[in-house]
């Protein structure tokens, strides 16, 4: 097999025609059939093994979480057939090994745990707490990483009768600009960067934080952070939303407004997490995250930007769960699918092509049964991920299936990453696993799995025209494995094994319920207070622009929604806008 490397550089960004570079076999046929013999010798005394257990060698398989069949060992031979190049590394095409041609010898990977709950002042107190433990982001500067409440998400002021002992759960009060001042004030923002968790309320929360920003003069073009753009998630999470092609128009808008005036934001957040966090298996997280992402990235071509203008700042969210090799070979496979993808949509420069990782260790396997086993859990799930090179990361808390963190469960997460960044030595070298056998075959066989869902997807139209295919897929996965933890196919310590009747003694957060009251008070003071003249003015504008932009216009939606948000509108009154123009109703 020769290895084909795409030309790299400044020609490669530019997109100069340059002829590939043609290299000999990995290796030759001796080689190979020594190999083929040596495998031969081992299975013979493999078996023989077998049979002092008591197991049929014939009948002898063992599968990844995902299905893939796996082998008991691995050889040359293995990886000679496959996409596997011997000549590539770190920070070159197509990226399995990594983006940069250093990983974290000079800079570790980011930390960003996931804060927020209660008011925005609750909010601020845990952030300023997790950066005195230590929390850092890239250069020294700090992350914060905000997650809105549920009835932010529903696109609900707190005063909504359907906001009832939801406000400030799960997340932040923050409905207005005044609420970013509260949750804001005295950090510099030109230093720091912003990720806005939210599901579908992405407008809104800009246009608030950016109004904000203008207030306190910092220039657009200085903010640095997030936008999640999850419109697609409505496939796979059962929360009422925005039709599929609806919501990909507004992503759309949101990514042609920030390419214009805010360089350093990110648009587009891949969920890959929300999908394993589902039921999807590792497979088709890689799968669906890459069609959810070029599909939007077409719709981007299709509205006048060119794949180079935006692309770099597409990110993905992906979740890292407890098949430790194959979440590992997972990542290597997404970040060589998705450049491929995003090569043959017309990208040249590198950064188009890259996969820039958060992690996210998975939630959905830690148990409320004995939590304390989920330290060990996340610690596995943490040191994969760094293992894989991801760029961020979050760990989560023990206490995940009980409730969202104390400062101590939020205190041992962030420890987690610091001991494995400081004291295990991984750090040192890029790709650590990069040429292990049974890694390089994994990884083809995840990314040849992920490809042929990828192109069934492809063959429906797309991903925002198939969300009953990724759904229906999805729930089978889901359902496949509640059945094995059932029959006990799937061991679950301290759940269906190695149950104790002890109960562990942990301390449960919960809200301060007088947070609900006070955030009602508070979007009714506005109300009230705000210039009445202005804020109908502005609602007029907007709701004009909303019907412009659902008439198919891009670049006119953002723009009214900001001066909206700076006369103090809320986010229930913003999305109201945005449900009656763009459609609103159970998933899609």
């Amino acid at each position: 097999m020769s290895a084909v490397l795409e030309p790299q550089g400044k020609g490669a960004a530019e997109g100069a025609a340059a002829a590939p570079a043609e290299y000999p076999p990995q290796f030759n046929p001796e080689f190979l059939e020594a190999t083929r013999r040596l495998e031969h010798e081992w299975r013979a005394k493999f078996d023989a093994v077998a049979r002092k257990f008591g197991v049929d060698p014939a009948a002898y398989q063992r599968r990844t979480d995902s299905g893939l069949p796996v082998k008991p060992a691995y050889f040359p031979h293995d990886v000679a057939n496959g996409r596997y190049d011997m000549l590539t590394a770190p920070g070159v095409y197509p990226f399995t090994r990594g983006l940069y041609p250093a990983q974290y010898q000079f800079m570790y990977w980011a930390n960003q745990p996931v804060i927020g709950y209660g008011l925005p002042e609750d909010t601020r107190k845990r952030m300023d707490y997790l950066e005195r433990q230590g929390m850092t982001g890239y250069f020294g500067n700090t992350f914060y990483n905000l997650v809105y409440d549920l009835v932010s998400h529903e696109g609900l002021d707190p005063d909504h009768p359907a906001a009832e002992g939801r406000v400030g759960q799960c997340g932040m009060a923050v409905y207005s600009v005044e609420d970013n001042a509260r949750l804001f004030d005295g950090l510099a923002l030109d230093r720091i960067n912003v990720i806005h968790i939210s599901y579908y309320e992405v407008l809104p929360v800009l246009a608030h934080y950016l109004a904000y920003a203008r207030r306190r003069g910092v220039p657009w073009s200085k903010l640095g952070g997030n936008s999640m753009s999850w419109y697609y998630q409505s496939a796979y999470v059962g929360m009422t939303c925005f039709p599929p092609k609806g919501g990909m128009d507004l992503a759309v808008e949101l990514v042609n407004f920030c390419t214009r005036e805010m360089p350093r934001w990110n648009t587009v957040n891949i969920f890959g997490y929300g999908m394993e966090e589902a039921g999807a298996t590792a497979v088709q997280e890689v799968a669906f995250s890459v069609a959810a992402g070029i599909d939007y990235a077409r719709a981007c071509v299709a509205s006048g930007l060119a794949p180079d203008r935006f692309l770099s700042r597409f990110g993905f969210q992906i979740s890292q769960s407890n098949d430790f090799f194959e979440e590992i070979c997972k990542i290597r496979a997404l970040r060589r699918l998705w450049a491929r993808k995003c090569h043959a949509l017309g990208a040249r420069d590198p950064k188009s092509m890259h996969v820039r990782i958060h992690t996210h260790t998975a939630g959905s396997v830690l148990t409320a049964q004995q939590p304390l086993n989920n330290l060990i859990r996340t610690t596995l799930h943490a040191f994969g991920a760094a293992l894989s090179g991801t760029q961020a990361m979050e760990v989560s808390s023990f206490d995940e299936a009980l409730a969202i963190p104390t400062e101590h469960a939020h205190t041992m997460a962030l420890r987690i990453q610091q001991i494995i960044q400081e004291e295990s030595g991984i750090t040192r070298v890029a790709d650590p696993l990069g040429g292990s056998y049974y890694v390089e075959a994994l990884t083809d066989q995840i990314e040849a799995a992920a490809e042929r869902i990828f192109d069934a997807v492809e063959a429906r139209g797309g991903y925002h025209k198939c969300h009953d295919f990724v759904r229906s897929s999805i729930e089978e996965s889901a359902a496949r494995w509640r059945d094995q933890v059932d029959a006990k196919e799937r061991i679950v310590v301290g759940m269906n094994k190695y149950e104790s009747a002890e109960v562990q003694d942990i301390e449960i957060f919960r809200v301060d319920p007088e947070s609900e009251r006070i955030a009602v008070e508070r979007v009714r003071g506005l109300r009230a207070r705000r210039d009445a003249k202005r804020w109908e003015a502005a609602m007029a504008a907007l709701d004009a622009a909303a019907g412009r932009f659902a008439g198919g216009e891009i670049g006119v939606l953002m723009p009214a929604m900001i001066e909206a948000a700076d006369a103090d509108a809320t986010t229930g009154e913003l999305m109201g806008v945005l449900k009656k123009r763009v459609g609103w109703g159970s998933p899609y």
